[in-house]
C-alpha cells in the first residue's frame, strides 16, 4: 500500500523582494532566472522568506516550488495555524480540529432537494410556505457555522485557493459523512460547474452544499417584484448532451435583506440544497443557459462580505388588486304597480306646468274627475284615502312653478289631457 504523500506545508502566495516588488510562486521557476532580488519577505507580515525550486526533472515527482518561511508575526493572514485556531475560538462548536484538519460542522437543514441516484428536480418558481406561517426562528448556532464557512473561504482566498491549503479543511454533513473534502463541499466561481454537472448527471451527494462567488447583479425578481436575487456567472459551462451550456449561480429569497439584495458589490455565499432551473435539461440546452439556484428560506443560509457600502433602490412589490367581495343586500320592498285613478275622492295635485319633469306615461288616459282642482289652487300635500292595496307615495310639488317652455317643446299625453279637461269645464 503506497504511503500517503507527505504534506509540504503551507505555501504563501506572495513575496516582496528587496526592491518592494511583489511576486507569486510562479516566479520561482521562471527561466532563465527569477526576476526578484533577494532577500525576500512574506507578503503578509514581512518575515524572512526563502524559495524552494520544483523538481521538474523527475517525472514521478510533483512540482513542489514554494516559499519557506520563518515563523510568521502575529495576525499575518498567511499564518494558517494561527487563523485555524481563530476559527475554533471565534465560533465554538462550529469548527473542530480532528485528524489534522479543521472540520466545519454543517448545520441541519430541511431536505428541500434531491441528489445522488434519484431524479433531480429543478428550481421552484417560488419557495413553498407552510400554512402562511412566518420564518422559523433563526438558529444562532447555524448562523455561526455559516460565518465560519465564510472565514474558511476567506482564508483559502488569501492563500490563492491553494489545493494543499484546501486539504487542511473538511466538512461534516448533518447526520452524514464526517470528512467531506472541502473542495467537494464548497464550490466557488471556478468550480461551481462541477456541482451543477453532478446534479445533471444525478451523481451529486444528497447533502447541503456551500457555493460562493463575486456578485455581478442584484435586484428584485418575479413578475410582481415580490422576490429578490443575487447572481453571478460561473467561469465554466456545464455540458448537456455534449453541448456546452452557460451556467449562472443565483441565490434567491422573498426577503431582500436575507441575501443582501440592495448591493451589487462584494461576495455572496449560500448554504443549502441547490437545484437546477429549468428542470428540463433539453429546454436548458435549447435556450443555452441553466441556473444553479438556492432559495434561501432562513436568514442564516446566506452571508455577504467585502461590500463597498453602495446600495441600490429596489422597486416596491406590485400588489395585484383583489376584486372586492360582492355585497349582499336585501332586495328592495316590492311596490305595487301604478293603479288607475282612485275610486275614492282625493284632492289631486295641480297639473304640472310646461317644462316640469314628465310624469310616467299611463297606459290609458284617465277620465276627467269631478274634483280636479282648478289651476289657481295652491300646492298642497295630497291626502289619499286608504285603499285596499298599498298606497303610492306621490312626491310633493316644487314651491314655485317652473318657467313656461317654448311652444315647440314636446308635451306629454298627461298635459294634453289636462288642457282638454280645462276647456271642457270652461264650456
Amino acid at each position: 500500500m503506497p504511503k500517503p504523500a507527505k504534506k509540504r506545508g503551507v505555501r504563501i502566495p506572495w513575496v516582496i523582494d528587496s526592491r518592494g516588488e511583489r511576486y507569486d510562486r510562479s516566479e520561482i521557476d521562471r527561466q532563465p532566472a527569477p526576476r526578484y532580488v533577494v532577500p525576500l519577505k512574506c507578503g503578509g507580515c514581512g518575515t524572512r522568506v526563502s524559495a524552494r525550486h520544483g523538481n521538474a526533472d523527475d517525472p514521478d515527482s510533483r512540482t513542489s516550488h514554494y516559499f519557506r518561511i520563518d515563523p510568521h508575526t502575529a495576525a499575518c493572514r498567511y499564518d494558517l495555524d494561527q487563523r485555524g485556531k481563530q476559527l475554533v475560538d471565534q465560533a465554538p462548536g462550529t469548527v473542530v480540529r480532528k485528524a489534522g484538519q479543521w472540520r466545519l460542522i454543517c448545520p441541519p437543514l430541511h431536505h428541500g432537494g434531491t441528489g445522488g441516484q434519484k431524479p433531480v428536480p429543478g428550481g421552484p418558481a417560488r419557495p413553498e410556505r407552510a400554512g402562511g406561517a412566518g420564518p422559523r426562528v433563526t438558529s444562532k448556532q447555524a448562523g455561526a457555522a455559516i460565518a465560519s464557512a465564510r472565514r474558511i473561504v476567506r482564508i483559502l482566498d488569501d492563500l490563492d485557493q491553494d489545493p494543499d491549503v484546501a486539504a487542511e479543511f473538511a466538512a461534516v454533513a448533518p447526520n452524514g459523512r464526517r470528512d467531506i473534502p472541502w473542495s467537494e463541499f464548497c464550490r466557488g466561481r471556478a468550480n461551481a460547474d462541477q456541482l451543477a454537472q453532478a446534479l445533471l448527471d444525478q451523481t451529486a451527494a444528497p447533502i447541503p452544499h456551500a457555493v460562493w462567488g463575486p456578485v455581478q447583479s442584484a435586484d428584485a425578481a418575479g413578475r410582481n417584484h415580490d422576490s429578490y436575487v443575487v447572481m453571478y456567472h460561473a467561469t465554466n459551462p456545464v455540458h448537456i448532451d455534449g453541448k456546452p451550456v452557460r451556467l449562472r449561480v443565483a441565490v434567491r429569497s422573498t426577503q431582500a435583506d436575507w441575501i443582501g439584495a440592495t448591493t451589487r458589490s462584494g461576495q455572496v455565499l449560500g448554504y443549502g440544497y441547490w437545484q437546477l432551473f429549468p428542470t428540463d435539461p433539453a429546454k436548458a440546452r435549447r435556450q443555452g443557459w441553466i441556473e444553479l439556484q438556492l432559495w434561501v428560506k432562513q436568514p442564516w443560509q446566506a452571508t455577504r462580505w467585502d461590500t463597498d457600502g453602495t446600495t441600490i433602490t429596489l422597486p416596491e412589490p406590485r400588489t395585484t388588486p383583489k376584486p372586492a367581495p360582492e355585497r349582499r343586500t336585501s332586495p328592495p320592498p316590492a311596490t305595487a304597480p301604478p293603479a288607475p285613478a282612485p275610486t275614492s275622492k282625493v284632492r289631486a295635485t295641480p297639473p304640472p306646468q310646461d317644462g316640469a319633469p314628465a310624469e310616467p306615461e299611463p297606459d290609458a288616459a284617465p277620465e276627467p274627475h269631478e274634483d280636479a282642482p282648478q289651476p289657481s289652487t295652491p300646492p298642497t300635500e295630497p291626502t289619499p284615502a286608504a285603499p285596499s292595496h298599498p298606497a303610492v307615495v306621490v312626491p310633493p310639488l316644487p314651491p314655485f312653478p317652473p318657467p313656461v317652455p317654448d311652444a315647440g317643446e314636446r308635451r306629454t299625453r298627461f298635459a294634453r289631457w289636462l288642457d282638454s279637461a280645462r276647456r271642457s269645464r270652461r264650456n
